[in-house]
């Protein structure tokens, strides 16, 4: 009977950067606990790079079998000495490694000793000369660069012991591995049995339910496959997450391995679990830990965490770029949460640093250790029901598909040796995404999977062109040089996309983390909105207090914000018939990066209950042009249902309601399981609605439900209150007389020179738009004219201005006369870390103001943002009218501001005011908001120009 001893616990510790210790010269000088990264035990050595030494003693009985030493993970080349004996060299951070020891060890106390070497990477550096780099080692110094390290780089690095060690005697020959190969079709179950040891024969009994089978083994045969047929088996499913115990026996050796019957397939486009339809509602998931950076805090924390994925209507997980504790996949197992493995990536920061063959040129032994990392991983969590999918390389880090032939051509031989040592599961080559020389690509996968980050509003048209244009399976998602192995028959993946909510502080205690200095560090500018190091003073500096009340009302705002991008994402997705699946990027806060679905401590966000209504397998969805309208229009909705659960919708039908009354019912009791549907459109009036739409399936009993939210604003609103003449001077709009005229009658009819002015300018700002809300227009400056409204301040609006006049200028475009206008490229935009944009309260009575600003402003935010302007000048701060944060309230800017032009004043906003006046009903709310701001007694601008 094998008896099994963990030597977790404190173990002595020395540091030795220069690595010039031997093992009979370590003098330990502190304790350390194992398992734990040195950088969480050592805050003080998250730089450090360099050799250490981990020594303990253990007890030893007399015995005649063989003892095991067993390491879970060793970040990253390691040696392991038995009382001063080397019995084992190791290179890589994330598997595990057995050494027999028997012969090493003496009745009594022995010593363990363990000397570590990991690197880690502290700059992006670019050679001058593209020279061929110099061949991998396989021994220390390694190069930070190249070796698997996933996302270290990102975070905080994990060296060192970080997974149990453990003891364990067991016979002379012993049951070295068991893997389970379960058949849902016949119930059989194929166990692979792998003994080692002494050369002795025998035979192998395997018991799963009382059900046995058996096989005799040689001498001289150290592998032996029994199989066992289960009546009836039940099916693993996220649903019904059922184990079964696999009872192996040797001679005296026993081993149990849990496992379960399920299958995971593509056919035609479509994911089939155990032959079904499935839909993937995934999260993206570093498995990161806050107080242990790598080792798992315990089993509870694992199961608290997975029961609120689920809650939020998961049903997996993609663990991202490293292969977790074995313990990850036992909660998930049981649980039921399918999990997506990936092989941690090297040359995550290496950066495209020139088209030369030899910038990205890929050395063997960087092959091997991801080949060998590889095998590890399916030796390892092979038996587990809840392991899906493997992916070879994330988003090009390792590799330059795009540019490589020799790349592609390993990747597919990558994929092609991953489906021999393991066939039950999906294999995804590269999972790409946009790239510095372009894009990443596919060559041999079974997902057509891609990453896209928006900022929602302000990109949500480019969302949503852009999951249209990847649902048609677009011939940029493979490689398009010859060598792709694609079947079009695919499973098509929005395989990333997220937002940022920034947490609660009340996590840390009310302050900012030891960790508040981290952030995208590799990106310098963009990179900075992730860090929070100083938070609380520059929210004060920033006057933000005048926007939300304090920073836990902003941090409450922000993941509101979270929430109604994510919907706003998912809805569009769920309409889509051939996406069968996305991956949400993330599970929960990381470090600096905020955009989890929990926090770091992995508490519940704002949202957290509402997640679920409509990221889950069924759905109903609608699809709307806008979300803001004037009382006296009418809102256009279609509807979608897609149904993906194993509920029945016999009898189902699908209802549409606004303000009490039924828009639509459909029959959707003949939707199968794995269809999307559009049931329809409908158009309602709004006049006395509150714009809330409630939509719902159910048959009885409720199958799903959704709702939508307008912003309808009175129609009063959109007549204008100020009542003086306003000039229009606009730049002139480019058009083309020979163009024009193809579409002229056959027969010209003559018309006057000052209609045709008329007639242009009715294309204009100056037409039936602002005339029929109620303003006096004007085209040019007279004795009358009380305001000006321009986009291209002309040298006599100018001197207008300075003379007393008020100017409402609409900086939507180059050229401005007064302060930089950038454009939202970058930072600014918020594709990777959000950007929220805000509006002054107290100034906008028409528009309402529900900070940050949310799908309402769909097609009204900015392509610019102002800069250059004292943003933490206290008394200026109340002439920023609007402006827009990133991240941790970094990067500033803003869209309106006020400020005195010599005896005049003006406003400046970059919203597109113009252009969208004539089908966004806030863009002409907006105007007549800051015409009467302007033009009132209130707009007492401070700021002013910086010369006389």
């Amino acid at each position: 009977m094998r008896q099994q001893l963990s030597l977790a616990g404190q173990w002595d510790f020395q540091l030795d950067p220069a690595g010039q210790l031997a093992v009979d010269a370590v003098q330990p000088d502190r304790t350390i606990p194992v398992p734990m990264p040195i950088q969480a035990a050592f805050p003080e050595l998250r730089r450090y790079s360099g050799y250490m030494w981990y020594q303990r003693s253990f007890d030893v009985t007399e015995g005649d079998g063989e003892l095991l030493l067993d390491f879970g993970a060793v970040d990253y080349w390691c040696q392991v000495f038995v009382n001063a004996a080397l019995v084992a060299e190791h290179e890589g951070g994330y598997m595990p490694f057995r050494i027999p020891i028997r012969r090493y060890v003496q009745a009594g106390a022995n010593r363990l000793t363990v000397r570590v070497y990991d690197t880690i990477q502290t700059q992006i550096s670019v050679p001058r000369w593209m020279d061929k780099p110099a061949p991998e080692g396989h021994q220390p110094p390694f190069h930070a660069e190249t070796i698997p390290h996933g996302k270290q780089t990102w975070y905080l690095d994990a060296s060192g012991i970080w997974q149990d060690v453990t003891l364990t005697s067991v016979p002379t020959r012993y049951i070295d591995q068991v893997h389970v190969t379960p058949d849902i079709h016949t119930g059989q179950a194929h166990v692979r049995v792998k003994l080692a040891g002494a050369a002795t024969e025998g035979a192998v009994r395997v018991n799963i339910g009382g059900v046995t089978g058996e096989a005799l083994v040689g001498a001289d045969q150290a592998e032996v496959t029994v199989t066992v047929s289960v009546p009836n088996p039940s099916l693993w499913t996220p649903h019904t997450p059922t184990l079964y115990t696999a009872d192996v026996q040797f001679g005296s050796d026993q081993l149990a391995v849990r496992f379960g019957f399920r299958e995971i397939r593509v056919n035609e486009g479509m994911l089939l679990l155990n032959g079904e339809p499935f839909y993937l509602l995934c999260a993206l998931d570093q498995d990161l830990y806050p107080d242990t950076i790598y080792t798992v805090p315990s089993d509870d924390f694992l199961r608290d965490q997975f029961v609120k994925a689920k809650q939020m209507g998961l049903n997996s997980l993609r663990c991202h770029i490293k292969p977790p504790d074995p313990r990850y996949y036992d909660v998930a197992d049981e649980i039921g949460l399918l999990i997506w493995s990936e092989i941690p990536s090297w040359r995550t920061f290496y950066g495209a640093k020139s088209a030369h063959p030899n910038a990205y040129f890929l050395d063997d032994a960087v092959k091997a250790r991801a080949r060998a990392i590889m095998h590890e991983m399916i030796a390892r969590d092979f038996n587990h029901p809840s392991l899906m999918i493997w992916t070879m390389i994330n988003e090009d880090w390792g590799s330059t598909l795009l540019l490589s032939a020799d790349d592609r051509a390993w990747i597919a031989e990558m994929v092609d040796e991953c489906r021999q040592l393991d066939p039950t599961r999906l294999v995804v080559d590269n999972s790409p995404c946009p790239a510095p020389w372009g894009f990443s690509v596919h060559v041999k996968s079974d997902l057509d999977d891609f990453h896209v980050y928006t900022n929602i509003p302000d990109q949500a048209d480019t969302f949503e062109e852009f999951v249209e244009g990847l649902a048609s399976r677009p011939l940029w998602s493979f490689s398009n040089t010859g060598d792709a192995q694609r079947t079009g028959h695919e499973a098509i993946i929005l395989s990333e996309f997220g937002n940022w909510g920034v947490p609660s502080l009340k996590q840390f205690g009310g302050g900012l983390p030891d960790w508040a200095d981290l952030s995208g560090w590799w990106s310098p500018w963009d990179g900075e909105a992730g860090r929070a190091e100083g938070l609380l003073e520059r929210y004060e500096a920033l006057g933000l207090k005048s926007i939300w009340p304090d920073y836990e009302a902003f941090a409450a705002a922000a993941q509101w914000h979270e929430y109604h991008a994510l919907k706003y994402e998912i809805e569009t997705m769920r309409r889509l018939p051939k996406l069968q699946g996305y991956v949400i990027t993330e599970l929960s806060d990381i470090y600096w990066e905020s955009n989890g679905l929990l926090d770091f401590a992995r508490n519940e966000k704002v949202f957290h209950h509402q997640l679920a209504q409509f990221n889950a397998e069924d759905v109903i969805v609608p699809q709307l042009d806008r979300y803001a309208y004037w009382s006296d229009e009418s809102a256009r909705v279609t509807v979608y249902a897609s149904h993906y659960s194993p509920e029945d919708w016999a009898g189902a039908r699908a209802t549409v309601s606004a303000d009490g009354a039924v828009l639509l019912e459909s029959d959707v009791s003949d939707m199968k399981r794995g269809a999307v549907h559009e049931l329809g459109s409908v158009s309602y009036k709004l006049a006395g609605s509150n714009g809330a739409i409630s939509l719902s399936v159910s048959n009885g009993k409720t199958l799903t439900t959704n709702m939508v939210q307008l912003t309808v604003l009175p129609v009063e609103a959109r007549q204008a209150a100020f009542r003086g003449e306003v000039a229009v001077v606009l730049r002139p709009a480019k058009s083309n007389a020979a163009i024009d005229a193809w579409s002229a009658p056959a027969v010209a009819t003559p018309v006057a020179q000052d209609q045709l002015v008329e007639s242009a300018e009715a294309m204009h700002l100056t037409g039936s738009l602002l005339r029929g809300s109620g303003y006096t227009v004007t085209r040019t400056i007279s004795d009358s004219t009380k305001l000006v409204i321009s986009d291209n301040p002309t040298a006599d609006v100018l001197a207008w201005v300075q003379a007393g006049g008020d100017l409402l200028y609409l900086a939507n475009n180059a050229g401005s006369p007064f302060f930089w206008v950038n454009g939202r490229g970058g930072t600014y935009g918020g594709r990777w870390i959000t950007s929220w944009n805000w509006l002054r309260p107290g100034i906008y009575k028409r528009v309402p103001v529900d900070n940050p600003l949310k799908l309402p402003f769909m097609d009204m935010t900015p392509d610019g943002v102002i800069l250059g302007l004292p943003v933490t000048d206290a008394a200026v701060q109340g002439d920023f009218l609007a402006g827009q944060i990133a991240g941790w309230a970094q990067h500033p800017a803003l869209h309106t501001v006020q400020f005195r032009y010599g005896q005049g004043r003006v406003i400046m906003t970059t919203y597109p005011i113009r252009e969208s006046l004539h089908f966004q009903p806030l863009a002409l709310a907006m105007l007549h908001d800051l015409v009467d701001h302007l033009s009132s007694e209130a707009c007492q601008p401070v700021l002013s120009m910086n010369y006389r």
